[in-house]
């Protein structure tokens, strides 16, 4: 069964499931209080909102999205939230498009109650998007190093996909840059097809993930934690 958030789209349905089940699952880890950092429009709320006690979405000011569904508007680099608020933090695509990203994951470990989770996802092989405000890609092992810089013990970085899937969804962002306008319509059955033989070359059993579109991170505040 395909997964998909409202915002998806023809060219890109592939990339939608591959999140979605990807934080499905880590719901295990999210309860009580939580906070969306980035939250945009609320697409992964109904996934995880039945989780936690409280859903709390903040987005910035300048954001290019819409910020019909957010309930705080704030600066990720100082969250305007007291220490230990908040069970659970999340950010989903957010941290590529964070200048200081040392200076986000403190401030997540300043608000996370201690053995509170922070899960997060950042891409890895995908293009350039939210010009001028994309700054980095991540490694798992950049991943690491900021997480634990930063006091965080580490539940798991995983790759969100193989090979095929990265290889095809690039193809599609490609192909869907010579047809615009009533010409769009032409590729489509082009994305349908791909992204079906992508999904399943995907589920062949190996283990080379080197070519991921992304990581979703799981990281705990340590109970017993030293301030910072």
């Amino acid at each position: 069964m395909v997964k998909r958030t409202t915002n998806s789209e023809p060219l890109n349905w592939l990339i939608h499931h591959i999140q979605v089940a990807s934080i499905e699952k880590q719901k295990p880890f999210i309860q009580g209080k939580l906070l969306d950092i980035g939250c945009g429009q609320k697409p992964y709320r109904e996934i995880i909102g039945s989780s936690c006690t409280e859903y709390i979405g903040l987005e910035n000011i300048n954001s290019l999205h819409s910020l019909s569904h957010v309930d705080v508007i704030g600066d990720a680099l100082k969250l305007p939230f007291h220490d230990k608020s908040f069970n659970t933090v999340v950010s989903f695509q957010v941290m590529e498009h964070i200048p200081e990203p040392q200076q986000f994951l403190d401030e997540v470990y300043r608000v996370l109650v201690p053995g509170g989770h922070a899960i997060l996802t950042t891409p890895f092989l995908w293009g350039e998007h939210e010009i001028p405000y994309d700054f980095f890609r991540y490694t798992r092992y950049g991943l690491k190093y900021l997480v634990t810089k930063s006091g965080f013990e580490i539940v798991t970085i995983e790759p969100q996909s193989k090979f095929w899937s990265m290889i095809v969804l690039r193809f599609n962002y490609d192909l869907a840059r010579f047809f615009k306008g009533p010409l769009r319509f032409i590729p489509y059955p082009i994305y349908l097809i791909d992204q079906i033989v992508a999904y399943i070359l995907d589920l062949m059993p190996h283990n080379y993930t080197i070519d991921t579109v992304g990581f979703t991170t799981v990281i705990k505040k340590p109970t017993a934690t030293m301030d910072h």
